[in-house]
């Protein structure tokens, strides 16, 4: 049967050949075999080599219909679940990590990140970053998964990882203050929302009106000025306000100012993120005491370089880096300097020179 096959094709062949006025036909049949039917021309030697191809192709040249390469070997990919505190909100994806990398789907992280806007060449980039990345690319976005400190880096945004509670903070606000400001009002309408059930509860011995809203000019780590926002007692409001002017002025390094319920009031989170923060209406670690923050009467500067120790115990976590107090470094509050005399002049105490716990990065007014 295959060789009544071949020789209807041999024919047909034929007939096409004298059709087309052509001088020589090759057929390439699916076991690769190579055979000249006719020559006109002078015998010319025929170099056989290996083609790749699915179907039988009928030509006056040799054609083939490449096979994919096979797929490269598989990457360490393990299934996980991480939650997400993206400027201010907290939200929980699959991931998966690759390699020991996190990536998350594009469409999850199109979710996210909502808010941002996208040019052409911007997703393209991060199309090729995908593949770069060893992710399936198709016309559904959701498909793809993306390195999440990469993409954060090529949008601009920070990154930073709390592993204790399994959680990524990304801050899209890379904003830049254009001058010094420095303000003192009540809470507006919409702190007092935000605060609500939030770091201020309603079994508080006091009304809104006890508090004031403050918004600071600072200096970053890398001499940049943000402008960002703190919540004291409305008595020391003005004082407060004088204090971060000395610092600013200065240029004494600040990593972050945000009020703490833009981390769910969870002073961890905050501390993690090295947020500087005032009010929040909480008791002492391990007691049923009112915190000095609950009144409005305490803040916290840097607290990565300025931690929190009591015994074995060192929060943040990074700031590990920091007991060794001879070693100074940017952001370290040290006695004498401009941060621990704007707070002590005015009769400020310091955590510092406590003995247990000592906390660095702790100020509270009496």
């Amino acid at each position: 049967m295959y060789k009544i096959f071949l020789v209807l094709m041999i024919a047909l062949s034929l007939l096409f050949a004298v059709a087309c006025g052509m001088e020589s036909l090759y057929i390439v049949t699916a076991e690769f075999e190579s055979y000249q039917l006719s020559e006109v021309e002078p015998p010319v030697e025929l170099v056989e080599e290996p083609i790749d191809a699915d179907v039988i192709i009928i030509s006056n040249t040799p054609m083939y219909i490449p096979i994919p390469p096979p797929p490269a070997e598989p990457r360490n990919a393990t299934s996980i679940r991480l939650t997400l505190l993206i400027n201010g909100t907290f939200t929980t994806f699959d991931a998966k990590n690759i390699d020991g990398a996190n990536y998350f789907r594009f469409s999850d992280l199109q979710l996210a990140f909502e808010g941002v806007v996208l040019q052409e060449d911007e997703l393209e980039q991060i199309l090729r970053m995908a593949g770069d990345a060893g992710s399936p690319i198709s016309e559904y976005s959701d498909n793809m998964y993306l390195n999440l400190r990469q993409l954060a880096d090529f949008l601009g945004f920070r990154v930073a990882w709390v592993g204790s509670r399994n959680t990524i903070i990304i801050d899209a606000d890379n904003s830049y203050a254009p001058y010094p400001v420095f303000i003192v009002e009540p809470l507006p309408e919409h702190i007092i929302a935000q605060i609500t059930g939030s770091s201020f509860h309603p079994e508080a011995p006091f009304d809104y009106s006890h508090l004031s809203y403050l918004t600071i000019t600072h200096v970053d780590f890398y001499g940049k000025s943000h402008t960002g926002n703190i919540i004291v007692a409305a008595s020391i409001a003005d004082e407060v306000l004088d204090i971060f002017r000395e610092i600013y002025d200065y240029g004494f390094p600040i990593a972050r100012m945000r009020l703490i319920d833009y981390y769910g009031a969870d002073d961890y989170y905050s501390m993690a993120d090295n947020n500087s923060v005032g009010f929040n209406f909480r008791v002492i670690a391990g007691t049923d005491r009112l915190s000095r923050h609950a009144w409005g009467m305490a803040i916290d500067i840097n607290p990565i370089q300025n931690p929190f120790i009591r015994d074995d115990i060192i929060l943040p976590v990074a700031g590990a880096a920091y007991v060794d107090r001879t070693d100074v470094r940017p952001g370290m509050i040290i006695p004498g300097d401009v941060v621990y005399r704007g707070f002590t002049s005015r009769g400020w105490t310091w955590g510092g020179h406590w003995r247990v716990p000592i906390d660095y990065h702790h100020f509270e007014r009496r």
